[in-house]
């Protein structure tokens, strides 16, 4: 998929790793490691965030969460991909969290759209939320 640049945005894997999959799929994560220290990350985490469910998950990117942090990088490139419901692909797990943190109104939207983090998400009250953790 092709993200609109516009609506990339780096997050800290902190704040973002609460969302993934907690049993990702079977994945060669050798290879993958291999292939970022090679080429880097060159695909945003696609967060998703149900508008009218006030739940988000990771769509893409479980795997990417679990071996940043093993080779050292502290922040990744997101995207919001906003809808109604933030289950866009269940091949990659049933997995959503409730959260307060979604800043758009709560209603029925037509059409799903990327958006930066921070225009969808209070990203100061999730960094809050992140340090109070460490």
């Amino acid at each position: 998929m092709t993200y609109p640049a516009a609506a990339i945005q780096d997050l800290p894997v902190l704040m973002i790793e609460k969302w993934r999959n907690p049993t990702p799929s079977p994945n060669n994560d050798l290879e993958l490691m291999e292939d970022i220290i090679a080429n880097g990350i060159t695909e945003p985490i696609e967060i998703g965030v149900g508008v009218f469910s006030r739940k988000v998950r990771l769509n893409t990117g479980n795997h990417r969460i679990y071996l940043a942090p093993r080779l050292g990088i502290t922040h990744l490139p997101c995207t919001c991909r906003v809808w109604n419901y933030c289950t866009f692909d269940n091949g990659n797990g049933d997995h959503s969290f409730t959260t307060p943190w979604i800043t758009k109104k709560q209603e029925w939207i037509e059409q799903e759209y990327f958006a930066q983090p921070c225009q969808v998400l209070d990203v100061m009250e999730l960094m809050k939320e992140m340090m109070s953790k460490m």
